[in-house]
């Protein structure tokens, strides 16, 4: 196919003149081809998985009876996952005529700024989602009579007052923490994909200092 990733590399990463044999340029070339596809396959994947997870906190809250939280919730997240999907797309814009290695330092460098850039806004969308969360369990709680049978077992106690303390506190946890959250997910997530994707940088740049 013409917009196929092995057009990219047809070339290979070397100059013509290099004394490398051309088998290395190919070993090289289908290292690269793989990682791109694997790590571009991985962010397909973990979006079907969000789309899985968010189906089942919809029909959770549904049968828990608080199914207009759930709806916020999950209106919310796939508002963050098409755009992410519209973010990732522009990997096809990255230059299709670049040699294996080029193209494999802007696949470098445009995954690590879409990944900088969701830090940003989960900075901002994790505490709402905490939050929306928090409120739903509440509301689960009151219609369970939760509320009801915590009151009569410590009469003395003011449950709303504790946890709306809890709240707080765990609202103060997110913000401050959700960017080194969000950073623990993706290495979870992309960990050995991204440190196998900077190996392969490294040894093509070694080959290249040795040309």
């Amino acid at each position: 196919m013409e917009n196929s990733i092995e057009m990219i590399w047809k070339q290979g990463f070397l100059n013509e003149n290099s004394l490398v044999a051309p088998r290395v340029n190919n070993l090289y070339n289908r290292k690269s081809i793989n990682v791109v596809e694997r790590i571009k396959q991985r962010m397909k994947n973990y979006r079907v998985f969000n789309y899985g997870l968010l189906i089942v906190i919809l029909v959770t809250d549904y049968f828990m009876d608080i199914f207009l939280n759930g709806l916020v919730f999950c209106a919310m997240a796939l508002v963050m996952i098409w755009y992410t999907r519209r973010i990732v797309r522009n990997i096809k814009t990255l230059d299709q005529e670049a040699t294996s290695y080029d193209y494999l330092k802007s696949f470098d460098t445009y995954v690590k700024d879409i990944f900088a850039r969701f830090e940003k806004i989960v900075r901002f969308s994790l505490p709402l989602y905490c939050l929306i969360g928090f409120v739903g369990v509440w509301a689960a709680w009151d219609k369970l009579g939760m509320f009801a049978i915590m009151k009569r077992q410590y009469p003395n106690a003011n449950i709303e007052l504790w946890g709306l303390a809890y709240l707080a506190a765990w609202m103060l946890v997110v913000i401050l923490f959700s960017g080194k959250m969000y950073r623990l997910e993706v290495r979870l997530v992309y960990g050995r994909l991204f440190n196998k994707l900077e190996e392969t940088i490294t040894e093509m740049e070694k080959l290249k200092q040795g040309e």
